[in-house]
This record gives structure tokens, C-alpha cells and sequence, in this order.
């Protein structure tokens, strides 16, 4: 994550956490719901303009996202990552512009 924002990600783990720690009590918001990813990613390099570079994109980053799981068993093998990586998914539903780091978690509508 910290290659994608061009950042350390604390406040973004910070949120996860809390959001993992408080997953139970429906009255408190999930911080990352309103997260667009194009807002968290490092604003040096351009944003990817083709389909393959913006699935490239979402891809790695919920895998990032995935490896950031507090629950150690709950974070993809290896194995796993590697065919993730080698996998292209499917077309985007969505604009990239309007992905939030919610979804790529798996919390909100389907992004691919």
C-alpha cells in the first residue's frame, strides 16, 4: 500500500483496525466506505488511462488491502497472491474515478 498512496499507509491501517475491532457494533460508521481509491493513490504518477492498467490497479490494491487483514489466517497464501496476480479479472462495473477502498475490501458493491 505505501507504493500506491506514495505514503506510509498508517491512517489508512489505523482505520482498517478500527474498523475490524468495531465490525460488531452496527452504530459506529466503517471509516473506509467513503475512500475513493483514486484519492488515496500517489499523486506523482499519472492515474492509469487504459482498462488493463486500471484493472492492473484495483487488482494489486486489494491485494494489498487483503494482506493488511488483522486476522493473520485471513490474509491470502503466496500461492494465492500469485494467482491473483496472474489473473486478469473482469471489466470494471464502475468508474475508476468512483472505486472506494470499501469495495476493494469487499464491504460494498462489486467493482469487477
Amino acid at each position: 500500500m505505501e507504493v500506491i498512496m506514495g505514503r506510509h499507509p498508517g491512517e489508512l491501517i489505523l482505520s482498517l483496525l478500527s474498523s475490524a475491532f468495531f465490525s460488531s457494533s452496527s452504530s459506529l460508521p466503517v471509516t473506509t466506505d467513503h475512500w475513493l481509491l483514486n484519492d488515496v493513490m500517489d499523486k506523482g504518477p499519472s492515474p492509469p488511462v487504459d482498462e488493463m492498467g486500471k484493472l492492473e490497479v484495483v487488482g494489486v490494491v486489494k491485494i494489498a488491502l487483503a494482506c493488511l487483514c488483522v486476522n493473520p489466517q485471513s490474509r491470502p497464501t503466496m500461492q494465492q497472491i500469485d494467482r491473483a496476480l496472474s489473473m486478469q479479472g473482469p471489466p470494471l462495473s464502475k468508474s475508476f474515478s468512483m472505486i472506494t477502498l470499501d469495495e476493494l475490501l469487499g464491504h460494498g458493491g462489486e467493482t469487477s
